[in-house]
């Protein structure tokens, strides 16, 4: 991949929101684009907020307001041939730079792609880190899903998910490219609520209640969901307070999708 596109002097618009101008700016070659790529806001708040935000330490610069306002224009700035890239303001040694494009691969695919400076082994912005250290993400466009690669559908996979956890099913059929088992989700979400005594299973599965919800953009009943999970996890010791991390992205996730 080319790294040219970290260089901001590419770009032809920028935009500042004054409220956040010492945090961050975005940079758009197309200002008046809407989203061209067909896909569902869910699948693509799901992945980019996580990966935007939380895996590279943002969301602790940011609030939901801010973090919606970067996703909306993601969203509608990428297209199949123009980019956006979004730069932080931070202490050395770097600033954070992030870019977000399409790309078209071998087979008819389609791929959105998220470019940093972030060193993963490191964990750190750096002004320009090795190719191997480098975080960057890839999602194959199925349809309106955003895929990650090691989600796309097979029999081998599904039968490994199976005899996992009782909820690892749910997340691969949740977040995998087979339309087929989605009218799946919801049952099983449910057997695991109503017939396992597992706490930390039942657990998950509200937190993919949740998540259903915000994909049937059903708000209400996701905000009950996600009350009920952070329940959960107040009132059951035995789920790790490692755990907080989990309501933490869940109420980001749930408060951009309220905003977008």
């Amino acid at each position: 991949m080319n790294k040219s596109i970290l260089l901001l002097a590419t770009f032809l618009f920028a935009f500042t929101f004054s409220q956040a101008q010492d945090k961050f700016k975005i940079f758009r070659e197309n200002q008046s684009s809407k989203h061209e790529l067909g896909i569902n806001k869910f699948y693509f708040v799901h992945h980019t907020f996580a990966d935007s935000f939380f895996m590279m330490d943002l969301h602790k610069i940011l609030d939901y307001d801010e973090m919606s306002q970067i996703l909306l224009h993601v969203y509608n700035g990428v297209t199949t041939k123009e980019k956006v890239n979004v730069e932080y303001t931070l202490k050395k040694p770097s600033d954070a730079r992030v870019a977000y494009f399409f790309k078209e691969v071998k087979d008819n695919d389609s791929l959105f792609i998220m470019m940093t400076n972030f060193n993963k082994a490191k964990r750190k912005f750096e002004p320009k880190p090795k190719a191997e250290d480098q975080l960057a993400r890839w999602y194959y466009i199925k349809g309106e899903k955003l895929v990650y690669r090691k989600d796309l559908y097979s029999q081998e996979e599904e039968a490994k998910r199976k005899n996992g956890d009782a909820t690892d099913i749910i997340g691969y059929y949740l977040f995998d490219d087979n339309y087929e088992n989605d009218k799946l989700i919801k049952p099983l979400i449910e057997d695991v609520l109503n017939n396992n005594q597992d706490k930390l299973m039942q657990f998950y599965a509200t937190l993919y209640l949740m998540e259903y919800h915000l994909l049937q953009n059903e708000l209400e009943y996701a905000e009950k969901a996600l009350n009920e999970l952070k329940a959960s996890f107040e009132n059951n010791i035995e789920i790790s307070r490692s755990n907080k991390l989990i309501i933490d992205m869940a109420t980001a996730e749930y408060e951009v999708m309220k905003r977008i």
